[in-house]
């Protein structure tokens, strides 16, 4: 099996922020490494090392294609990482999942609050979504329009997140297509939407800080929790949770959670207590899912994969890919 996952390494130099790994999953090894930095527009500027312009994101399979996202581009290499080509556009910005639909890619801005779909072939841009601006969301969520010009070039317009954040802001940051209709995680108001529809389909506070959306049949939709280190599982057609997968009660944890914090010390000293610590190193930061065959993927930091047992919910295996907690997975996909 071949895994393909990205990192983010928070408080790093942006040209240090992470990189698109491809590993064998059954041997536990690295086949090779590639930096992933936002260029064209450089990003070097950014005033947020939590994260924000660092790094892989969204990762899929299409064909014979492994396409990566940066905060503001598609990265699109064989599946070998040996770079083909790259698509960007001024409304890319704060790029977080995608989704693979026929030949087309849906992409999350998650700046701008919006989803967008663009033909794999050519760039084209073929549809898009700006709940914010749906009276239905307006009136369920309670928020408004983002002021912005969309024909400029807004990649490097928002990188101050005092310039987009605030009580409307959905961070929708995860976006699926199950069955023809678009679905959408906004963490920030915990819920699932109907893009197609203007509905909401899911809310579970437990959505606060959530990301990945992954729907399949017949109807079963997985979720993960972040904050709290779970993969949740709901139905579709109720908005009801089936199940929670706790990751903080699976063997090793404790250990991995140990060896991180001994390792911050060591580095940080006294300063690993600071309020700024907690803001930029997060162990047990849920990010990256992905689906395969019998198997749940689940990535988080310090840099580590999970491959859980579909059916019953329990551990299988860990990939250990680092103990510093600040190289965080992001993006995750299993073929």
């Amino acid at each position: 099996m071949d895994i393909y996952f990205g990192t983010i390494v928070r408080g790093a130099r942006v040209a240090d922020g992470g990189s698109l790994f491809h590993l064998d999953w059954e041997r536990k090894s690295i086949i090779r490494e590639v930096p992933v930095v936002p260029s064209d527009p450089a990003l070097d500027h950014d005033p947020n090392a939590r994260g924000n312009v660092r790094g892989c994101r969204g990762i899929r399979v299409a064909g014979d294609d492994v396409i990566a996202a940066d905060y503001h581009t598609l990265h699109f290499f064989d599946r070998d990482l040996n770079p083909k080509r790259r698509l960007s556009h001024g409304l890319m910005a704060g790029l977080h999942e995608i989704d693979i639909a026929g030949d087309s890619v849906w992409v999350t801005s998650t700046t701008l609050d919006a989803v967008l779909k663009y033909r794999l072939s050519d760039g084209t841009r073929e549809a898009e979504f700006w709940p914010r601006e749906v009276p239905e969301f307006q009136q369920a969520l309670d928020v408004q329009p983002l002021a912005i010009d969309k024909d400029a070039d807004n990649r490097d317009t928002f990188l101050d997140s005092a310039s987009f954040r605030g009580p409307s802001h959905l961070h929708l940051n995860a976006v699926c297509e199950f069955r023809g209709e678009v679905y959408a995680l906004f963490h920030s108001k915990c819920v699932v939407a109907n893009l197609s529809r203007n509905t909401i389909v899911i809310s579970d506070p437990n959505l606060k800080h959530a990301h990945n959306l992954i729907i399949h049949e017949p109807g079963v939709v997985y979720i993960n929790d972040t904050h709290r280190t779970v993969v949740r599982e709901y139905e579709l057609a109720s908005g009801e949770q089936t199940r929670a997968i706790d990751i903080k009660k699976m063997p090793g944890i404790k250990a991995l959670v140990y060896r991180s914090a001994v390792r911050a010390l060591r580095e940080m000293g006294i300063s690993f207590f600071s309020t700024r610590r907690k803001a930029t190193a997060r162990p047990l930061y849920l990010r990256g899912l992905a689906l395969h065959g019998d198997y749940i993927f689940a990535g988080f930091s310090p840099a580590t994969i999970a491959c859980i047992d579909k059916r019953t919910g329990e551990l299988v295996d860990y990939y250990f890919h680092s103990n510093d907690a600040r190289i965080c997975i992001h993006g995750l996909t299993a073929i």
